[in-house]
C-alpha cells in the first residue's frame, strides 16, 4: 500500500508542476504588459494594424486578449492532466466509497408444486416462523385418493407375489418328491438289472435256471428302466415350471416396485400441499387467499431468512484497482443517520451488472460510446451488532471499503 501511496504523490506531484508552470508563463506575460499600459493609462489603443489583403484575418492579436487567452491555456492544461490521471487516483484512493448499495437477504418465494383450491392460509403478512412451520394447504382430497389407490396396487401386486411364492415351495416340493421316487427307481433298476444277469448264468450254467425265470427278470428289469425313465421326465417337467414360476416372480417384482414407485409420487404430491416454511424467517407478502385456485409454479408466499441480511454494493470498475475480499468496510444505513455498522469485502461479482441482464449490451454492432461499468460486490456484516436485525432487504446504504487499513 505505501507503494501506492508514493506513486499517487508522484502523480499528483507531477500535475501539479504542470499547473505551476502555465501560471507562471501567463504572470510573465501579465508582467510585460502592464509596464505598457502604466506609461499612458489613458491613452487610447491603438488602432489595429489592417487585415492582410484578401485574407480578413487580423496581423496580431490585440495586448487585451492575451491574459485571457493565457489563462484558458493554463486550465485546458490543467483539464488534461486531470483526465488522463483520473482513473489513476481513483482507484489508488485508501478509501472507496458508493452509495449505489442496498441491503439483501437470500429469500425464497414458495410456489405451489401441485395444483387444487386453497383450503387453509395459516400465517400473516410479516409474522415471524420458524423452520417447517405450516404456512397454507392445498385442498388434499384427490391426492389422498392417489395415495389410497397406489397403496391397494402395492398390496395387490405383494399378494400375488406373496401366491407365487407359495406355488414355488408347492413346485419345489413336488420336485424333491419326483427325485425320491427317481431314486428308489434307480434302486428298482439296479436290484431287476442283477436278477436279470444272474438269471442269464444260471440259465447258460444249466444250474437251477429255467427259461421262464429269465423271462420274469428281463420283464422286471424292463419295468423298473421305464419307471426311472418317466421319474426323471417327470423331474424335468416340474423343473420348467419352477423355472415359469420364477419368470413370473420377476414380472411380479417389477410391477411391485412399479407400485411402490407410485406409492411414493403420491405421497410426494399429498406432501406438497402442504407448504411450509424452509428456514427461520419473517413472512412477507402473501400472493394468495383462502379458495383461490393454484396451478403449479404460481407463488404462494415468500418468506425473508431475517436477520441474516448483507449488502450489494455497485462499484465503478476504476474503484476496484486494489480491493480485494477481505478487506474492511464502513457501512451506514440511511435509516439510521449516524450510526457505523462494521463488514468486511466477502466476494467480488465475476462480472459486471449489465451482462447479466436479459438483453447484455453487444459493442459489436458498431456504435460505442464508452461507459463506466458497475461491478457487484458482496458486504458481509461482522457478528455482534444487534443493529444488523434491523436491516431489511432493499433498504440504502453507503459502503465505505477501507483499502489502507483497518476500519475506523
Amino acid at each position: 500500500m505505501r507503494g501506492s501511496s508514493n506513486h499517487l504523490a508522484e502523480i499528483e506531484k507531477g500535475s501539479d508542476m504542470v499547473t505551476i508552470t502555465a501560471i507562471s508563463q501567463a504572470a510573465e506575460v501579465s508582467r510585460a504588459i502592464a509596464p505598457a499600459e502604466a506609461k499612458s493609462p489613458e491613452a487610447k489603443a491603438p488602432p489595429a494594424a489592417p487585415d492582410k489583403p484578401g485574407t480578413g484575418v487580423p496581423s496580431r492579436v490585440p495586448r487585451r486578449l492575451l491574459i485571457p487567452l493565457a489563462a484558458v491555456g493554463a486550465a485546458a492544461t490543467l483539464v488534461l492532466a486531470t483526465s488522463a490521471h483520473w482513473n489513476t487516483w481513483v482507484g489508488a484512493a485508501a478509501v472507496q466509497t458508493t452509495d449505489n448499495a442496498t441491503v439483501h437477504a437470500e429469500m425464497s418465494r414458495l410456489s405451489a408444486r401441485v395444483s387444487g383450491n386453497v383450503r387453509r392460509v395459516l400465517v400473516r403478512d410479516f409474522q415471524r416462523v420458524k423452520a417447517g412451520d405450516l404456512l397454507m394447504e392445498i385442498e388434499p382430497a384427490d391426492y389422498d385418493a392417489a395415495v389410497a389407490q397406489a397403496k391397494a396396487s402395492v398390496a395387490a401386486a405383494q399378494a400375488t407375489l406373496d401366491n407365487l411364492e407359495n406355488q414355488k415351495a408347492h413346485q419345489r416340493a413336488v420336485i424333491s418328491q419326483a427325485e425320491a421316487q427317481r431314486r428308489s427307481a434307480i434302486a428298482r433298476e439296479l436290484e431287476t438289472r442283477q436278477e436279470l444277469e444272474r438269471q442269464d448264468q444260471l440259465l447258460r450254467g444249466g444250474v437251477a435256471g429255467t427259461k421262464q425265470r429269465l423271462e420274469q427278470a428281463t420283464a422286471a428289469h424292463d419295468t423298473a428302466g421305464a419307471a426311472l425313465a418317466a421319474t426323471e421326465a417327470t423331474i424335468e417337467a416340474q423343473r420348467s415350471q419352477l423355472e415359469i414360476l420364477n419368470g413370473d416372480e420377476n414380472l411380479l417384482r417389477a410391477k411391485l416396485r412399479a407400485g411402490e414407485a407410485d406409492l411414493t409420487t403420491a405421497l410426494l404430491r399429498q406432501g406438497y400441499t402442504r407448504i411450509v416454511a424452509p428456514f427461520d424467517g419473517v413472512v412477507g407478502e402473501r400472493m394468495v387467499q383462502e379458495g383461490n385456485y393454484v396451478n403449479v409454479g404460481t407463488n404462494l408466499i415468500a418468506v425473508v431468512p431475517l436477520p441474516n441480511v448483507y449488502v450489494v454494493a455497485n462499484y465503478k470498475e476504476t474503484q476496484l484497482t486494489h480491493v480485494t475480499p477481505g478487506q474492511p468496510v464502513d457501512v451506514t444505513v440511511d435509516t439510521f443517520p449516524g450510526v457505523v455498522l462494521r463488514g468486511s469485502v466477502e466476494r467480488i461479482s465475476p462480472a459486471s451488472g449489465s451482462t447479466f441482464a436479459l438483453l447484455p449490451p453487444d459493442n459489436a454492432t458498431g456504435n460505442f460510446t464508452k461507459v463506466v461499468q458497475r461491478i457487484p460486490v458482496r458486504i458481509e456484516f461482522d457478528p455482534g451488532q444487534p443493529l444488523v436485525e434491523r436491516l431489511r432487504p432493499g433498504m440504502s446504504v453507503v459502503t465505505h471499503i477501507k483499502i489502507a487499513g483497518e476500519a475506523s
